[in-house]
């Protein structure tokens, strides 16, 4: 049996957040193409329900588990805005903010150790970029 730390920090949850992640992208793209899904639409609109409810309790784990340490990792909190962007438009009146659901695949980046890596560095190459274009 798990605690609650080895289970978020097992590579069996951190893939299966990943194939979620990978399948609402899937679900979020078929939403676009209302001519193509006709009577699913209300199916995937639900699914992405789902999808979000996961990101949702995923993030409130980590909270609970790390608590203030939580915030003292950049990559939690990455995630942490892109589901509160995502819980945005269930509030009444900010419907428009349903475009901002697409965020929620940026969250590879965090899932994904290689894309971590490529993110740090380019992030970590910008001052030298920088200095490279004032000198140009």
């Amino acid at each position: 049996m798990y605690t609650m730390k080895e289970l978020i920090e097992s590579k069996r949850f951190q893939n299966t957040i990943m194939v979620a992640i990978i399948l609402n992208a899937i679900t979020l793209g078929l939403e676009t193409a209302p001519v193509l899904v006709g009577d699913l639409m209300p199916t995937l609109l639900f699914i992405d329900k789902l999808f979000l409810a996961l990101f949702t309790v995923e993030i409130g784990m980590k909270l609970a588990v790390y608590r203030g340490h939580f915030f003292k990792n950049g990559w939690n909190i990455f995630d942490f805005i892109i589901v509160a962007i995502s819980l945005l438009p269930f509030i009444q009146g900010l419907s428009v903010l349903r475009a901002l659901r697409v965020l929620r695949v940026l969250r590879l980046i965090s899932v994904v150790p290689q894309f971590r890596k490529i993110t740090q560095a380019f992030f970590d190459s910008l001052s030298g970029l920088a200095a490279i274009g004032a000198i140009m």
